[in-house]
């Protein structure tokens, strides 16, 4: 089945610095360096321990435009994906390895991934015949990012010691690479199907069971164990997501506070900001949403005059309301309740 991954803030969704350090590199393969990057990004891409710093969705997108254009390459991220490896790959490609069957293999990829990318998602759907292995964005990522990922998935099948790559059928691929087909099908080793709705990987039912010959148990408990304490110490950017929920749950009770809102999630106001603090947002910004969505909402329903709507959304007068209205929308809430009038039903 497939899960239902609500869309994030680009704002919020964030990935490691390695990903910007193998954009650089992979830039060295056409003669570029560091300098040719834009001057406020070099930071993240510097050759230096950055395992502990992450960089935003919005910055890592604009690094993989810089590079699409520098590069003149529609397949740069299949090639960064195939030529560069982290040592998160290399933890993630040592731990499936481990694994009983490469079905396990898989599901232990699927399971970790947020340890190496952020930005995607992996699940899988099966049927009689095959398993299919989808890459689900999460945020707005760049095609190339999605791409390369999945390129360097298919280094971790090639990893498992069972032969070629091709135990993996067939690669479908959301772009319309038909000019670059061939470049295509060599950097990931399988056949590739184009202009797919979604990039996918898909195998063989009857593979999963098939015994891994590196399975290690003692080595596979402790790879686990390390990968859950890095997913642990990841930022949840789905953590403001139920704090948002919180909010709107409080807004229409007409008392909301930070003290309030953290108090189900068992912390303090302090730790509440610490935590929102590590996925880019703080407790102000979230509530400005909540009252920006909600007012929205109202106004097109058209049920409560401005005034009532105001007090609803815990303003101290419609002046106040009004304010924050054009701030958030540049127009004034009887505009905007104005272009969003529901015409009136003849004969009603």
């Amino acid at each position: 089945m497939t899960p239902q991954i609500q869309s994030l803030s680009s704002e919020r969704v964030n990935e490691r610095c390695f990903w910007a350090q193998s954009i650089a590199q992979g830039l060295e393969l056409y003669g570029k360096s560091l300098r040719d990057l834009p001057s406020d990004l070099r930071q993240h891409c510097k050759a230096a321990d950055l395992s502990q710093n992450h960089i935003s969705q919005s910055d890592i997108n604009r690094l993989w435009n810089a590079a699409a254009r520098l590069s003149q390459d529609e397949c740069f991220g299949l090639r960064v994906g195939r030529h560069h490896q982290s040592n998160t790959l290399s933890l993630l490609a040592l731990a499936a390895a481990s694994s009983e069957t490469l079905g396990d293999a898989i599901q232990r990829v699927i399971r970790f991934m947020p340890v190496f990318s952020s930005q995607v998602q992996l699940y899988s759907v099966e049927d009689d015949q095959y398993l299919t292995l989808y890459f689900q964005p999460r945020g707005n990522p760049h095609p190339q990012h999605m791409e390369a990922v999945m390129s360097q998935c298919n280094k971790i099948w090639e990893a498992l010691g069972i032969g070629k790559a091709s135990l993996m059928l067939e690669a479908r691929l959301t772009g319309e690479h038909e000019r670059n087909r061939d470049q295509c099908e060599t950097l990931l080793g399988n056949r590739v199907r184009l202009g797919a709705k979604r990039l996918s990987f898909r195998i063989t039912r009857q593979l999963l069971r098939t015994a891994l010959p590196n399975a290690d148990a003692f080595l596979r408990k402790r790879l686990d164990s390390s990968l859950e304490d890095m997913l642990s110490e990841l930022p949840n950017v789905d953590f403001a997501e139920q704090v948002k929920q919180r909010i709107r749950v409080l807004v229409a009770e007409r008392e909301v506070s930070e003290e309030l809102v953290a108090t189900p999630f068992n912390m303090s106001p302090r730790h509440l900001r610490r935590k929102l603090s590590e996925v880019q947002t703080t407790y102000e910004k979230l509530l400005d949403e909540v009252r920006m969505e909600l007012a929205m909402r109202l106004i097109r329903e058209g049920k409560l005059n401005l005034g009532r709507i105001a007090f609803e959304l815990g303003f101290l007068d419609p002046s106040s309301f009004t304010r924050a209205f054009r701030r958030w929308t540049g127009m004034s809430p009887t505009s905007f309740r104005s272009q969003h009038k529901q015409p009136a039903i003849p004969g009603a």
